[in-house]
Parts: C-alpha cells; structure tokens; sequence
C-alpha cells in the first residue's frame, strides 16, 4: 500500500463506481477477494484469489469460509459454482454435493488448494478415488 500511495498519492482520493475511496474499502475490512467478486471479476481472477486465499491455514476455518458468503448477490454464475462447491464443504444440509463431488470439481478447475481442503476436512475421501496407499505412502 504505502508503495502504491509513494506511485500515485492522489489515487487514494480516486472513488469506485460505488463512490468508495481505497481507505474506507481497508477500513471495512474488503480483501481483493471480497473486491473481485463485487466488481464481477473474470472466473479466472477470482479462482487465483480464492485459491491463493486458501493457500493460509487460518483462511481454512469455517469461520473464514462462511464469511465469505456475505454477498453473493453480485457473483457471476461460474464464480457462484466455485463458492457453492466451497460452502457446501461447511454445511450439513443432506442435499449437499459429497466430498469426492466437491473434489472433483476442484481438480476439474485446478484449484489445488480447494482440493486439499477437502482432503483435509475428509480425509476417508481418498479411498474413493482409487490410489494405491502402499505405492504412495509418502504423500499421503
């Protein structure tokens, strides 16, 4: 931040179409994820900051993840895919997609560290997916 105010000082007078300045975007606590999928950000773009997101342990709480359900009002149909795989991790509704559908769809788009999320909450997972646990011991 400091060396983008050291760029351009005056961007932090510059407000969003929805007449926000960056420091009161800061002050209330929006990451660019949280940006991304407000602005209808790119599939693409959004899925890095998710995953990258994710790439943090404390970012993996149910805590973190529900909070992110705040306003999905504004996501695109594909982005609403990913958080809805995400979400569904976290809820005990009974018509939730299983942990080997979720992973499924992570490694479909190459969200790795979705991939590991579910593999972490539900480890059982992996028997369903046909490794050979003596061959490959190590990795798991």
């Amino acid at each position: 931040v400091a060396a983008l105010l050291k760029a351009c000082p005056e961007a932090v007078k510059e407000k969003d179409r929805w007449g926000e300045a960056p420091l009161q975007m800061m002050k209330m606590a929006l990451t660019p994820l949280h940006m991304a999928c407000r602005t209808k950000a790119s599939f693409e773009v959004t899925a890095l900051l998710l995953n990258t997101l994710l790439s943090y342990k404390k970012n993996r709480t149910k805590r973190a993840i529900m909070s992110l359900q705040r306003d999905t009002s504004s996501f695109t149909k594909d982005v609403k895919a990913i958080f809805s795989h995400l979400f569904a991790l976290y809820n005990n509704n009974a018509d939730n997609l299983t942990p080997k559908e979720i992973m499924d769809y992570f490694v479909h788009i190459k969200m790795w560290n979705g991939v590991t999320l579910v593999l972490d909450r539900n480890p059982a997972v992996i028997k369903t997916i046909g490794l050979d646990t003596k061959a490959m011991a190590d990795f798991l």
